[in-house]
């Protein structure tokens, strides 16, 4: 014990270094890895989905509601700002309660908000 108090060097040259590859390595990717890659590139096709979309409407919205193209630079602006404040929100409740929290509830919420969607356009479609 005299050596360590009196050389804090001692503890640090025989330690091995275990890196994050190595811990990567040992574990493998197995089907739990296989499950989180699809759950999380589901939520990044819808956030890319949302930020595709928002080049495609911006001029039909511009030409729909005569508007200006501040204005509808404004739209495209207060969308990036929510998704701003809801990635901080969520963020801070996936850190306190665990990312089970707070990333399935949003998932679930944006698959029942294109669901919704897509089944008012085939009710007015089909007319």
């Amino acid at each position: 014990m005299s050596d360590i108090s009196q050389n804090p060097q001692v503890l640090t040259t025989n330690m091995e270094t275990y890196t994050t590859d190595d811990a990567l390595t040992n574990m493998g990717f197995g089907r739990s890895q296989a499950l989180v890659l699809v759950y999380a590139g589901m939520g990044w096709v819808a956030e890319a989905m949302e930020v595709m979309l928002l080049s495609f409407l911006g001029p039909f919205v511009r030409e729909q509601w005569n508007i200006s193209p501040q204005n509808e630079s404004m739209l495209s602006s207060v969308v990036f700002a929510g998704m701003l404040i809801g990635a901080c929100a969520w963020g801070f409740v996936s850190d306190k309660y665990g990312r089970r929290y707070g990333y399935h509830p949003t998932n679930t919420f944006m698959f029942q908000c294109s669901t919704t969607n897509h089944s008012d356009l085939y009710i007015i479609t089909s007319n």
